[in-house]
């Protein structure tokens, strides 16, 4: 769906009565940016590997996380890998900033300082590598008629029209015959909200059932 088709069926949802194509926007922008808070969904997980550790690394020395410019919050219990290229993995597990002095000969765990983006690894770094860093992303906001205003499967689109136009009527335009639809339209929006995440599920369980220790394994994987 384009910004074109999103303002196209806002209106549609809305009576025919147009919402200031600004407001508009802003209003889709922000159920877009609600739903994807709800979970780590699968389709926002990324990985970055821009930023390196060396042996001279310290726990006070800054890993500027700002460049990731999509970058809203980490994923996993440990969200951070240092790689040196070849077999040695070390994992990082992220402990509270506050307690960075209680954690920082600690190998094998992370600080990261949300205020100023800023990672610091704590403990003895003992080889140079990159960092796998796992997070989930942000999207990018549409402001135009051209923009494509959803990374999600097409058949959910319609949530952030369906969206827009009830936090307008509710909060802004309210008036009776809105009133009366708002209970069977929020039904529609939570359980197209609902199959996402069923979706999403389907994709984290493919994700992880090769690796259930309880399955015997041959060469050619599961024997189930």
């Amino acid at each position: 769906m384009t910004g074109t088709e999103f303002s196209t069926a806002a209106t549609e949802i809305n009576g025919g009565a147009s919402i200031g194509s600004t407001f508009l926007f802003q209003l889709g922008n922000l159920g877009k940016n609600l739903i994807e808070q709800r979970r780590p969904w699968m389709l926002l997980r990324k990985t970055d590997t821009s930023k390196t550790a060396t042996t001279v690394n310290t726990w006070q020395t800054a890993i500027d996380l700002s460049t990731i410019t999509d970058f809203n919050r980490f994923y996993g219990s440990h969200p951070i890998r240092l790689f040196d290229g070849s077999n040695r993995i070390e994992k990082y597990r992220l402990v509270p900033f506050e307690e960075r002095l209680r954690f920082k000969d600690t190998s094998g765990t992370a600080c990261y300082d949300a205020g100023s983006k800023t990672l610091y690894l704590n403990g003895t770094v003992n080889y140079a590598g990159t960092l796998y860093i796992r997070y989930i992303r942000s999207t990018a906001s549409f402001t135009s008629a051209s923009d494509t205003i959803w990374v999600f499967p097409d058949w959910s689109h319609l949530l952030i029209p369906m969206f827009a136009v009830g936090l307008h009527k509710g909060g802004v335009d309210f008036d009776d015959i809105n009133a009366r639809m708002a209970p069977e339209n929020r039904a529609v929006a939570e359980l197209t909200v609902k199959q996402l995440e069923n979706w999403d599920n389907e994709l984290q369980q493919n994700e992880i059932e090769d690796h259930d220790p309880t399955i015997p394994t041959t060469a050619f994987g599961p024997t189930q």
